[in-house]
């Protein structure tokens, strides 16, 4: 008798995985979640956010130069005829390291400001594109800021702190 009871306590533990194996194996043969909307697990150093004005264009970077408010010391300023006057024509960034990186588009770009890194920054006037590097809290005067009376309106492509 204590045999058959043990084999039908046997038959019954088998039973029970079996029931809890075909529920495990149905669940695992569902459709998947759709995650085409999840973001790529690759940085594609896209500027995480939108430029403060229409006109502006905040392209790529290594998240070493940030924008900033302009009240904010130890940074970076673009002066632009085309930004708006309420905000001083400026706009500004914030470097957190000694090699950042940012891709943007700042039209009519007059004068740029560094404070606390060497900074090199490349400007388009009329088609050709030149590099004009800042020492450490220094400025330079670019496109018809530049006072040499042949100054024509620049665009600022790219920042570099050095």
């Amino acid at each position: 008798m204590a045999k058959l009871a043990s084999r039908h306590l046997a038959a019954g533990l088998i039973a029970i995985a079996a029931t809890l194996g075909a529920g495990t194996l149905a669940s695992a043969e569902s459709t998947p979640a759709d995650n085409s909307a999840a973001p790529p697990a690759v940085e594609d150093f896209t500027y995480p956010g939108p430029a403060p004005f229409g006109n502006v264009k905040l392209l790529r970077g290594d998240g070493h130069i940030m924008l900033s408010d302009c009240a904010v010391n130890d940074q970076i300023s673009v002066l632009s005829m085309d930004l708006p006057n309420e905000s001083g024509n400026r706009i500004c960034f914030r470097a957190t390291g000694g090699n950042g990186y940012l891709a943007l588009e700042v039209p009519n770009v007059i004068r740029i400001r560094t404070d606390n890194y060497a900074l090199s920054a490349k400007i388009t006037s009329e088609g050709v594109s030149q590099t004009v590097d800042i020492a450490k809290g220094a400025a330079a005067s670019v496109g018809i800021g530049s006072g040499t009376g042949s100054g024509k309106p620049a665009v600022l492509l790219e920042l570099r702190t050095t």
